[in-house]
């Protein structure tokens, strides 16, 4: 049923933004902030809603593009829905992936994918070459039902990227940003994020719920 979801999703985005291709702007995907007042950006595979940052699916080695919204769960308070929209390439049709985090988890995974240019200087400056290393688990453990996780990874060269993999239900996703596309996603996460705290304060964690009350 995700994946359904996920597939109208990745066509939505790409059907919106051309829609409005006046308004979008040229898409540079070594760019590592990220534009809140973009509606659209222009890629090779069509018009993208927002300011997305891009990333390689890496089982298909097909070109993906970040969308992160917030969504409230009476469960588990606010979500952080960070997804992958991989547009329809090389004969495929679309489809994507998305990551959903209560505000904690949302956090560390902001804070990992910020790692990246430090570790990326550490490996260039020591000559690292191939070379991967754990940055932090956002979700759950090796071995567990879902586990959540973002890795660095050094090539030949110590050039550095970022790798997010995803477990869930035995089937595991991995994704590679380079390091400012990564930058790119922690902004995009972080604006949603914080954007839907202040919208709905009760979906807060308990700490956040008690400082709101100071202003009341």
């Amino acid at each position: 049923m995700k994946q359904g979801i996920l597939k109208r999703l990745a066509t939505g985005l790409m059907l919106v933004g051309l829609t409005a291709a006046a308004n979008a702007e040229d898409f540079d995907p070594n760019r590592a902030t990220f534009d809140p007042e973009s509606q659209f950006v222009i890629t090779p595979y069509g018009a993208m809603m927002g300011d997305p940052a891009q990333v390689t699916d890496l089982s298909t080695e097909r070109t993906g593009f970040t969308y992160c919204t917030a969504v409230p769960d009476k469960d588990r308070g606010l979500l952080l829905m960070a997804s992958i929209v991989v547009p329809a390439q090389n004969g495929a049709e679309g489809g994507g992936h998305a990551m959903m985090m209560p505000v904690e988890q949302a956090r560390n995974f902001i804070a990992y994918l910020r790692k990246g240019p430090e570790w990326a200087k550490v490996a260039a400056e020591n000559k690292v070459g191939l070379f991967s290393k754990p940055i932090g688990d956002v979700i759950g453990a090796v071995g567990e039902a879902e586990h959540l996780s973002i890795k660095f990874v050094s090539d030949e060269q110590s050039n550095g990227s970022v790798r997010i993999e995803h477990v869930l239900g035995g089937v595991t996703k991995a994704f590679g940003l380079g390091i400012n596309p990564a930058l790119k996603y922690a902004a995009q996460a972080e604006y949603a994020l914080e954007k839907a705290l202040a919208e709905m304060p009760d979906a807060a964690p308990a700490e956040d719920a008690e400082k709101s009350k100071l202003f009341e």
